[in-house]
Formats: structure tokens, C-alpha cells, sequence
């Protein structure tokens, strides 16, 4: 795998989070603010075309690598999610979260060292 690569497989999972933060924040609105249909659907719009170019990147990645080298990538999802929602979204994270994705993290590296 070359550094492009695996550039790649990071870009996939950055994508598949900012889709994830889009779509919630389309749809729960941040501190409560109302917003127009059109401001909804503009959320939305923007949500589902990063998860639409992750889709198309990520068929690109498996038709060229073996989805045992793959796959391990889409463990940095939960970890970069919990992060980006307490960071952007200012949602609270328990302990025991952190925790959680802490022990992703060092299995993640056990399978990337495999």
C-alpha cells in the first residue's frame, strides 16, 4: 500500500464522519435553533453527497486491495466520530467512552502491525 493509498483510506473515513456530523446536524438542529426546510435540506444535501463520495472512493480502494487490508480503516470511524462530536458538537462523552475507543485504537494498531 503507498502513502497515496493509504491517504485515501484516512480521506474515507474523514468523509464518512463529516457525512455523519452533516446529517445530525440537519436533522437535531445545535443548541436548539430553528431552521427553514431549505437550511434542513441544504444539511442534508451536503451530508449525503460526502457519504456519496465515500461510497465511489471507498469501491475504488476495495476493486484495487485486499479488504483485509482495507477493512482495518473503517475502525477509525467510531474513534474520529466520538472525537468530532464532542469536539464539534459539543456532545458529552463518558469515561467508559473514552475508554471504548481507546481499546479501538490499540486494536486497530495490533491489526495494522499484523
Amino acid at each position: 500500500m503507498t502513502t497515496f493509498t493509504l491517504f485515501l483510506c484516512l480521506f474515507c473515513q474523514v468523509l464518512v464522519v463529516a457525512g455523519n456530523l452533516l446529517l445530525k446536524h440537519a436533522m437535531a438542529g445545535i443548541d436548539g435553533q430553528e431552521r427553514s426546510r431549505v437550511q434542513t435540506g441544504l444539511w442534508l444535501f451536503a451530508g449525503i453527497a460526502l457519504f456519496s463520495l465515500w461510497f465511489f472512493l471507498w469501491l475504488d480502494l476495495l476493486s484495487k486491495y485486499e479488504l483485509s487490508q482495507l477493512y482495518a480503516f473503517e475502525g477509525l470511524a467510531p474513534v474520529f466520530l466520538m472525537a468530532s462530536a464532542w469536539l464539534f458538537l459539543g456532545e458529552k462523552v463518558p469515561l467508559r467512552g473514552w475508554i471504548g475507543v481507546s481499546l479501538i485504537g490499540a486494536g486497530l494498531m495490533l491489526v495494522a502491525g499484523a
